[in-house]
């Protein structure tokens, strides 16, 4: 796209990739052997209103119907819903769809965990706890992520991260 296009599909991607940042970080808690402290600060990220099911979905919908319909008029015509969509842009549906999937299946098994460890602690259960789960959906999030990002055009990409470094940092 033309440059002032590539810098607003790059600012669109700031948030997708604080959710990404936000993905590694939690699979990196949720291996951590201190169980009950990782899980709460896993679950307070995983709490923010950006992982909410309708936030996340307009987040990556306003990146992705901007960045596959350059052409506006075929836009307005496939969000009126008579076009068919590029490859690239079903395969980002069904990125998003798997990633926001394994997030609240995530979501779920944190909470459940952060209960279980609190049994195990106080002495009502026996541990350890079964984290297979947790793991899985910690890695299918994060893999997935990145499959969708690698989707993104690289001098897109790169400005993206260029404008979310700067904010990150701010």
């Amino acid at each position: 796209g033309s440059p002032k296009g590539r810098e607003a599909y790059a600012k669109l991607l700031v948030p997708i990739l604080s959710i990404q940042r936000d993905l590694d970080i939690v699979d990196a808690l949720v291996h951590n052997e201190n169980k009950l402290g990782a899980l709460t600060k896993a679950d307070a990220i995983l709490s923010k209103e950006e992982f909410k099911k309708i936030p996340f979905k307009k987040i990556f919908n306003a990146f992705a119907d901007n960045i596959y319909y350059s052409d506006p008029d075929r836009a307005n015509v496939y969000l009126g819903g008579g076009a068919v969509p590029k490859n690239e842009q079903s395969i980002a549906y069904l990125l998003r769809n798997d990633i926001l999937t394994n997030v609240e299946a995530l979501q779920a098994e944190v909470t459940y965990l952060i209960k279980e460890q609190k049994k195990i602690e106080s002495g009502e259960e026996q541990g350890p706890l079964e984290t297979e789960d947790l793991y899985e959906y910690a890695k299918i999030s994060s893999s997935s992520m990145k499959k969708y990002l690698e989707l993104v055009p690289p001098a897109e990409i790169e400005l993206g991260r260029t404008y979310f470094s700067a904010i990150d940092e701010a």
